[in-house]
């Protein structure tokens, strides 16, 4: 191999992609240089964005063998960063036709699958896929990265819970004058923060566009008259001519700034978000939307063993019973696991009950079932339900640091200390105290921020 392209592909593999296209395309003057040399032209310019001059790279190499798989997928890597993916799909299945070992192949075919709505056959090409993968194809699949239409169909294929906000930017694109291809180019393509200073850019157009048909329309100009007229006087000159016309002001200040969730909220943030208000009002019925979880993992804490009730107790019958016990409480934990699933409340708390009188009090199955009675507690709309349900919440937290999902555990106990704040003013500070705690745990939610200012403005009342 040329020591000129050895040299390129370590630039390229340290991320010094200008560099590495530089020394690649001093290779070509080579004598006996590779006729395919145009392909690691293209992987360069891929993994920089250059989506149109690679495709021309691949194209070339096609030109002179058709069957190059390589450049058949990098191809299809340019195609998908361009919005073209159903051409994308046709080079990939010719890929496959001749190497169906590279998982990366069947990964983007699985992705293209699910975006147009072809489920099953995206499952099972993605299940070929977890089949083939290794270190070496991920290492190739992270030089590539496109939009959030994209990387939602990733999660979807993975059966991630978290879902990318996609209607809310769809929403906010659509405000800046684009249709609907446009936003479609920019969701697939773009990745998050490339797409965000974007639309930095385009609502600064935006703005500007809105300025100037407010003037046009006010002083009754045509397009070449106010580009004139921007030409001699400053936009803030012409503004106040306008305003003093008018009478008032008809130039709405828009926000600077591009706030929108990079996730789609969904269960109690929702909820949040759609009932929220102004001058922040204080919410109704946060506990409904309270977690059951596992709260507490065996490795956690130590487990009730032979070793400590042979230590206790010599009795061979006391430990058939202490085991016994363990598994009629795990059995009924079990049980109301379904009831709950089913929404058969009644017999969930049955389950809930035989499995509390049942389990061993230093076994760590008792701060699940402790977690579970709470939080079907807590659902309920009486006050004395809630009371009881935090009194349950209160009687593990001296175990709070060992549980796997403590910020669960503090989210419930703050709705419950909530909604009872609305009854008993002490619980006011005791909700503030587990929603700051939560926001210690799991960084700045802006829901929570707003549970709090109406706790403030109560607590001033």
């Amino acid at each position: 191999m040329s020591k000129l392209i050895e040299y390129a592909r370590e630039l390229e593999d340290e991320g010094k992609f200008e560099d590495a296209l530089n020394y690649f395309e001093m290779a070509i003057e080579e004598k006996g240089c590779p006729f395919d040399i145009r392909k690691d032209i293209g992987q360069v310019l891929n993994k920089m964005g250059d989506y149109e001059e690679a495709l021309n790279c691949f194209d070339l190499v096609l030109s002179m063998d058709e069957n190059h798989v390589d450049s058949m997928f990098g191809r299809a890597i340019s195609l998908i960063g361009l919005n073209r993916w159903i051409d994308a799909y046709t080079c990939l299945v010719d890929a496959l036709n001749i190497d169906n070992t590279n998982a990366n192949y069947w990964y983007y075919v699985a992705i293209i699958l699910k975006e147009y709505n072809k489920p099953e056959s995206a499952r099972k090409y993605f299940k070929y896929f977890r089949d083939l993968d290794n270190e070496n194809f991920r290492k190739m699949r992270s030089s590539y990265e496109f939009g959030l239409v994209f990387k939602q169909r990733e999660n979807e294929l993975f059966m991630r819970k978290r879902n990318y906000n996609i209607e809310g930017f769809r929403k906010e694109l659509g405000m800046y004058g684009l249709d609907k291809y446009e936003i479609q180019y920019l969701l697939r393509t773009m990745p998050y923060e490339d797409l965000l200073f974007h639309m930095h850019y385009l609502k600064d157009e935006f703005k500007d566009y809105i300025t100037k048909e407010i003037i046009k329309e006010s002083l009754g100009l045509n397009d070449v008259d106010i580009i004139r007229m921007f030409e001699l006087e400053s936009e803030e000159k012409i503004k106040q001519s306008v305003i003093s016309i008018l009478g008032y002001d008809p130039f709405k200040e828009l926000d600077e700034d591009v706030d929108i969730p990079l996730y789609e909220k969904t269960g109690l943030f929702k909820f949040i978000d759609n009932n929220k208000s102004e001058n922040y009002d204080m919410i109704h019925g946060l506990a409904s939307f309270n977690r059951f979880v596992d709260i507490m993992e065996a490795k956690n804490i130590k487990k009730f063993s032979q070793k400590n009730l042979s230590y206790a107790h010599k009795s061979n019958e006391f430990r058939i019973n202490a085991s016994n016990s363990i598994d009629l409480a795990n059995r009924n934990f079990s049980q109301a696991k379904k009831a709950i699933v089913n929404k058969n409340y009644h017999d969930a708390f049955v389950f809930l009950d035989t499995a509390l009188k049942n389990c061993p009090a230093d076994y760590y199955n008792m701060y699940n079932i402790k977690f579970y009675y709470a939080t079907l507690l807590s659902k309920f709309k009486s006050a004395d339900y809630k009371i009881l349900a935090y009194r349950y919440y209160e009687d593990i937290g001296d175990k709070a640091r060992y549980f796997k999902n403590k910020d669960v555990y503090l989210l419930n106990k703050a709705c419950v200390a909530y909604e009872l704040s609305f009854s008993y003013l002490r619980f006011v500070d005791e909700a503030i105290y587990y929603l700051n705690k939560y926001l210690e745990y799991k960084g700045d939610n802006e829901d929570i921020r707003y549970l709090l200012n109406s706790l403030y403005k109560r607590k001033m009342k």
